[in-house]
């Protein structure tokens, strides 16, 4: 039963660690592609712009990836 309790506040103090530190781990946006990385449609070009951060407002957002004419 001792050892049950140490190894529980043991985990308990790491988990106080990582948050005070900001450990995060993401995944990001993936390129999900209908036609490609460029395909021409409507008279254009058109090419993936990949996701990427944003500011607004004194905050940051994750911009989706999309296509744009390029």
């Amino acid at each position: 039963m001792r050892k049950l309790a140490l190894v529980l506040a043991a985990l308990l103090a790491m988990n106080g660690i990582a948050n005070a530190i900001g450990i995060s781990i993401e995944v990001g946006d993936r390129p999900y592609y209908r036609y490609g990385y460029r395909y021409w449609a409507q008279g254009g070009y058109w090419c993936w712009v990949p996701g990427h951060w944003g500011w607004h407002h004194h905050h940051q957002y994750w911009i989706h990836g999309h296509y744009r004419r390029c």
